[in-house]
């Protein structure tokens, strides 16, 4: 072979060469690009994890104070309950007495 053909071979191995290089820089480039994606993907993740964990606690803070009052309406609510019995049983007694009253002046007064 003479220089000339050498040279266009090692001109042809330099782009080849040159081809590689380039398309192994793109190859990093690609890849640094991806891991940073999922790096930035992840920390977004754990932030949303870290805002759910605060939301939670102070859902549970407030269901906590919320329990108070429930169980404040609940003795509430039975307090209710026997007062109505009660009121029932005293207008019961009273319906009584108007009947006992009733039949005494009948009585009194000779009605059969």
């Amino acid at each position: 072979m003479t220089t000339a053909s050498y040279d266009r071979v090692i001109g042809r191995l330099e782009t080849k060469l040159d081809m590689l290089v380039t398309a192994f820089e793109k190859s990093v480039d690609d890849s640094k690009e991806h891991r940073d994606r999922i790096s930035s993907d992840l920390e977004h993740m754990r932030m949303e994890a870290a805002e759910s964990r605060r939301e939670v606690t102070a859902l549970k803070q407030k269901m906590d104070n919320a329990e108070e009052v429930i169980s404040e309406l609940n003795r509430w609510k039975e307090r209710f309950i026997g007062m109505r019995m009660l009121t029932g049983v005293l207008l019961m007694a009273a319906g009584g007495g108007v009947a006992l009253v009733w039949r005494w002046a009948a009585a009194k007064l000779g009605m059969p």
